[in-house]
């Protein structure tokens, strides 16, 4: 049987990049993580996370011209691929199914 559920940062990391559309690098994602899912994340994972979906082909990374205001810096812009998606409705599916038919006053708390 394939293993269909990401890890947890890579499921958090990709739906966040879907929440911010064309506004999905780095730090934004970690913010929309941390605001939304509650939680601390770190920097390193989120960053290693982001590059080992690329690699896997989850997601697409582009890299914008550095602007004067970021001391030239520039900023890697991610996007979830149609394999990502693949990949997450998958993860989805499997997390839903895992939950269908607990007690709906735990599923509430969670």
């Amino acid at each position: 049987m394939a293993r269909n559920a990401l890890g947890e940062m890579e499921h958090l990391i990709m739906v966040a990049v879907l929440r911010l559309e064309e506004g999905a690098y780095g730090a934004a994602v970690i913010d929309e993580i941390e605001s939304r899912a509650g939680r601390e994340v770190s920097h390193a994972a989120a960053y290693i996370a982001m590059q080992r979906l690329e690699a896997k082909g989850m997601l697409a990374g582009r890299t914008e011209e550095p602007e004067t205001a970021r001391a030239g810096r520039a900023r890697r812009f991610f996007s979830v691929t149609d394999t990502g998606l693949e990949k997450l409705r998958g993860s989805a599916a499997a997390l839903f199914g895992i939950w269908k038919g607990v007690d709906p006053e735990l599923r509430g708390k969670v």
